[in-house]
C-alpha cells in the first residue's frame, strides 16, 4: 500500500519508460549514471486543465532525451509531485525534492505563479537552478539582482500586455473592462495593464474576482456601465468559463470584444463554455495555430514535430500551450546541462542558459540574457480566436 501511494506522488522516468510508476525510483539508481530533475505540476485541483498536459509535455521531453542517449551518457531521473494548486503543499514538496530526493535541478513551478514564487527562494537558497513554467514577471524580475538562478519558459505578462495594447490600438479600442483574478498571475497583469494602457490612450476599468468564483455577474454589470469596447479576463481557473457565460448573459449580442489572457488558451475551457466561447479572442503562443503558420517561421517545424510526437505518445490527444511550455522548460534544462557537460551547479547552469543564443522552442525563439530570464518578446505572441471548434489566427 505504501509503495502504491508513493507511486502516485513520485515518478522516476528512466530509460525512456512511460507513465508515472513505470520508471524505477531515484533511490534505486546509480547517481553517477543519472541526473535528477524535479518537477511540480498541479494535475489535480482547479488548475488541472493546465497541469495534466504540462506533466505530459515534460514527460515527453524526458522520454525523448533518455531514448536518445541522455545527457553525455547520463539518463534523466525524473521526480514528480502534484501540489494540487496548494502553495503550502508545494513548499513541502520542493523541500522534500531537494533534501530527501536529491534533486539537482528543478523544472516546472506547479502550474501557478503563486507556487513558483514560493519555490524560488527555496531553490535559490540551495544554489539550485529553477526553470519555471508560470506567467508572473516577478518570478524572474529583476533577473540579475534577485533571481540569478531562476528562469522561465513563459511570457512575462508585460510582453502579453504590450501585444494586447498594440492589438487594441490597431482596432480602435480605447475603453477596456478588465477582470483579473486575485492570484499572483492576475494581479501582476493588472499592475502592468494599468501602468501601460494610459500611455497608449486606453482607459481601463478593473473589477477583480476570486479565482474560485462561480458567478461574476455583479462585476460584469458594474463594468458594463462604463460602456467598454472590450472585456478582458485574466485567470487560469474555471472561473474563466463563468466569465464567458456571464458576459453573454449580460451584454447579449452587443458588438464588443470578449477576450482572455494567455492563461486560458485551452480548447477544453472553450468547450465547457459552449456557445458563449465562440468569437473569444486570446493572446497566446503560436502553438494552437501551428498548422496555419508560414513554413518560413523557424518555430513551425519545431511546433509540428512536438505536436506530432505528443499525439503519438498520448493516443491522439492534442497538446496545448502549457504542454509546450513544460516541454520547452525541460529542453532548455537539457541544452544547459549539455553545455556544462552534465554539471548541475546552479551558477554554471544559469551561465549556460544565458549563453544559449537563440533557442527555438515550441513557445517561441528564446533569447535569454543576464537581464532577461524569460527570453520572449512580442514577436513570439499570436492573437487567436476560438471559432466554436478550434483556434484560428486573428492576424
Amino acid at each position: 500500500m505504501r509503495k502504491k501511494i508513493s507511486t502516485l506522488l513520485t515518478c522516476s522516468v528512466l530509460l525512456a519508460l512511460s507513465a508515472c510508476g513505470l520508471g524505477s525510483s531515484g533511490s534505486d539508481t546509480d547517481s553517477d549514471d543519472t541526473i535528477k530533475i524535479g518537477t511540480l505540476f498541479s494535475v489535480s485541483g482547479a488548475g488541472a486543465n493546465l497541469g495534466d498536459k504540462m506533466r505530459k509535455g515534460a514527460e515527453l521531453a524526458v522520454k525523448q532525451v533518455n531514448a536518445d542517449g541522455g545527457i553525455d551518457g547520463k539518463k534523466i531521473d525524473w521526480v514528480f509531485y502534484d501540489p494540487a494548486g496548494d502553495t503550502s503543499t508545494a513548499v513541502q514538496q520542493t523541500n522534500r525534492m531537494l533534501d530527501s530526493d536529491g534533486v539537482e535541478l528543478v523544472v516546472g513551478g506547479g502550474g501557478s505563479s503563486g507556487i513558483a514564487l514560493a519555490m524560488d527562494p527555496i531553490t535559490s537558497g540551495r544554489g539550485v537552478a529553477f526553470i519555471a513554467t508560470e506567467g508572473a514577471r516577478q518570478i524572474v524580475e529583476p533577473a540579475a539582482e534577485a533571481h540569478p538562478l531562476t528562469f522561465k519558459t513563459t511570457f512575462n505578462d508585460t510582453v502579453m500586455v504590450e501585444r494586447l495594447i498594440a492589438f487594441w490600438k490597431a482596432n480602435g479600442i480605447t475603453r477596456v473592462a478588465f477582470m483579473p483574478d486575485t492570484s499572483s498571475f492576475g494581479q501582476s497583469a493588472q499592475e502592468e495593464l494599468e501602468r501601460l494602457a494610459p500611455e497608449a490612450g486606453i482607459k481601463v476599468f478593473t473589477a477583480a474576482f476570486d479565482p474560485a468564483a462561480n458567478d461574476l455577474t455583479p462585476q460584469v454589470k458594474r463594468l458594463a456601465g462604463n460602456d467598454p469596447q472590450a472585456y478582458l479576463a485574466w485567470t487560469i481557473t474555471p472561473a474563466g468559463v463563468t466569465f464567458l457565460k456571464n458576459i453573454r448573459s449580460v451584454i447579449g449580442e452587443r458588438d464588443v470584444m470578449v477576450m482572455h489572457g494567455f492563461g486560458f488558451v485551452d480548447d477544453r475551457y472553450m468547450e465547457q463554455a459552449g456557445a458563449a466561447s465562440t468569437g473569444t479572442i486570446l493572446v497566446s503562443p503560436k502553438l494552437p495555430v501551428w498548422d496555419q503558420i508560414d513554413a518560413s517561421d523557424p518555430q513551425q517545424p519545431v511546433m509540428e514535430d512536438f505536436a506530432t510526437a505528443y499525439a503519438e505518445e498520448y493516443g491522439g490527444e492534442q497538446p496545448n500551450v502549457y504542454a509546450g511550455q513544460a516541454y520547452d522548460a525541460m529542453m532548455v534544462a537539457v541544452a544547459a546541462l549539455r553545455a556544462t557537460g552534465g554539471d548541475t551547479d546552479g551558477e554554471k547552469i544559469a551561465d549556460a542558459i544565458e549563453g544559449l543564443g537563440t533557442h527555438v522552442g515550441v513557445t517561441g525563439a528564446f533569447k535569454f540574457t543576464a537581464d532577461d530570464h524569460s527570453g520572449l518578446t512580442v514577436d513570439d505572441v499570436a492573437v487567436i480566436q476560438w471559432d466554436g471548434s478550434r483556434f484560428l489566427p486573428v492576424e
